[in-house]
């Protein structure tokens, strides 16, 4: 069993992002960060890293599975709408 916590404080979790507390508040109010779990003033660093591999393109935001053929038609496009 692993010792490392997977609920987080909110200074833990701004910690855990690089952020100071505030800023971190101001990332969830945005929907940025996703909220606490329901019922607690703790943050799930699953639910965290799942948002910052989506802001870093590291995942599709709309579909995980997205497919090889998906994925070029996708990066084509974007390369069109660069022109």
């Amino acid at each position: 069993m692993t010792d490392e916590k997977r609920l987080l404080t909110r200074e833990e979790a701004a910690t855990y992002c690089g952020l100071k507390p505030s800023a971190f508040s101001l990332w969830v109010s945005k929907g940025t960060m996703p909220k606490p779990v329901p019922g607690t003033r703790r943050w799930d660093k699953r639910a965290i890293d799942a948002k910052l591999d989506g802001m870093s393109g590291l995942v599709n935001k709309d579909n995980d599975t997205e497919t090889a053929l998906q994925k070029w038609r996708r990066e084509r496009d974007a390369r069109r709408a660069a022109k």
